[in-house]
């Protein structure tokens, strides 16, 4: 099985996504920075074009995202969101 690969991305391009190419469900299953400029997307395998052709993005791991997520810049996990 592939691994999950996260991206950072500005919340502004969540409506240009091709949520049939994510693990990703929707703009509104995102988790957002407390800011509300920055979400985080996932997917499993290759890159997916959709995430190819942002012009702004950082790839992360499964440790990384966590440790993203957790830090004061984020609000943290919702319930229903694993990583």
């Amino acid at each position: 099985m592939d691994s999950k690969t996260y991206v950072i991305i500005n919340t502004t391009d969540l409506a240009i996504l091709d949520y049939d190419q994510l693990l990703t469900t929707s703009a509104e299953t995102t988790i957002k920075n407390l800011e509300g400029d920055k979400t985080i997307v996932k997917y499993s395998g290759d890159m997916p074009e959709t995430i190819e052709q942002l012009a702004t993005k950082t790839i992360h791991t499964d440790s990384e995202i966590k440790q993203i997520v957790n830090g004061s810049d984020w609000k943290g996990l919702p319930e229903d969101e694993g990583l």
